[in-house]
């Protein structure tokens, strides 16, 4: 065998060695070093998910204190946010909150297995009809249910108290912002890690929840500009018919002409146009019962607008009957929607 025949020989056997010490250091370094991670188990947390497996989530989660450590944050934080008090009065409140924990906590358990098993928080195919507290309810009002994943930003290990903290930033829909979660992780003692706790939770909850309450306060003064507006212009038309009953008669075709003038082409134009305006403004959930009871009042003005015109051609009690009816309505409302409205504006002040 020639001499250059055997170099080659060689050279692909250490070719093959190498290779062999790499495909088995590979190998080890997948099955024994980055199967024992913390950035290992996060990859896993994420492939449960997207693969609708909760038993592999249970694995790499210590539920039993992930969600206790959770309702608690969940109960602090929407007392901090939505409580005035301080000192003891607000030590009561909070410690009264505490009977809701293990509903609380049962709840946060549904929805996430939900949200692994369909994609949704909430599933109508999965109700408990026992469950205490309605699990959309608990994610909705702590902000989780509109959070999106961004990315792994990065993580610190600390091998000596044998735990971890990952920074995920997280992209909240409500905010239209990021927001960094502090995800604790703790090694079992099998070696593998587990996510723990987020120990930034509540925190969040008071970022999504103080954000809330400055929407609803910017639709109160934009809707107020908007109906003191509208108020002063609906008044002068107002006068227009008082003024025109003074100095006419019902019974005068030129009187019901000009009423009936007022109505069509002063006050229920005015209220479309009221509704249009408050149609445009963004409206935050919070707001959304006050929102919709200020636009079934203009509906009812439009009504009685309308039907009063028309009362002034077909002279039908009936239709004078639907005019004041929707009139009496209205006004009904209109002090639900101050009540409404003073009620909202306490809220948002504590």
């Amino acid at each position: 065998m020639s001499s250059f025949v055997r170099s080659v020989k060689y050279r692909l056997l250490a070719a093959l060695v190498i290779l062999l010490v790499a495909a088995v250091g590979g190998i080890w370094w997948y099955a024994v070093y980055y199967t024992n991670t913390p950035e290992y188990t996060l990859k896993m947390v994420q492939e449960a998910i997207e693969n609708h497996d909760k038993d592999k989530l249970h694995k790499y989660v210590d539920f039993e204190h992930f969600l206790d450590s959770a309702s608690d944050d969940m109960l602090d934080g929407l007392v901090d946010a939505n409580i005035p008090a301080v000192g003891d009065t607000k030590e009561a409140v909070s410690s009264f909150t505490r009977m809701f924990k293990t509903p609380i906590i049962m709840s946060l358990q549904l929805a996430v297995d939900n949200y692994v098993e369909y994609g949704e928080w909430y599933n109508t195919d999965s109700k408990d009809g026992n469950m205490p507290i309605d699990a959309d309810l608990v994610v909705g009002r702590s902000g989780i249910s509109a959070l999106v994943f961004r990315n792994l930003e990065s993580v610190a290990v600390d091998d000596a108290n044998g735990t971890a903290v990952a920074k995920v930033k997280m992209f909240q829909k409500e905010a239209g912002e990021e927001y960094t979660f502090d995800i604790e992780l703790v090694k079992t003692e099998s070696g593998r890690w587990q996510v723990y706790e987020v120990t930034n939770l509540k925190a969040f909850i008071g970022l999504v929840n103080n954000l809330r309450r400055q929407r609803v306060k910017t639709y109160l003064d934009q809707s107020a500009e908007i109906m003191s507006k509208h108020d002063e212009k609906a008044a002068k038309i107002e006068e227009k018919v008082t003024e025109t009953l003074a100095k006419g008669s019902l019974g005068s075709n030129a009187t019901r002409q000009e009423l009936k003038d007022i109505m069509q082409s002063g006050l229920a134009p005015e209220w479309k146009s009221r509704r249009e305006d408050l149609e445009e403004l963004k409206v935050p959930a919070a707001a959304g019962t006050l929102h919709r009871l200020r636009l079934k009042i203009c509906d009812l003005h439009i009504d009685y607008a309308t039907d009063y015109a028309k009362w002034m051609d077909d002279k039908n009690a009936a239709t004078l009957r639907g005019a004041t009816s929707s009139l009496k309505q209205a006004k009904t409302l209109e002090k639900e929607a101050e009540l409404l409205t003073r009620q909202v504006n306490y809220h948002i002040q504590k």
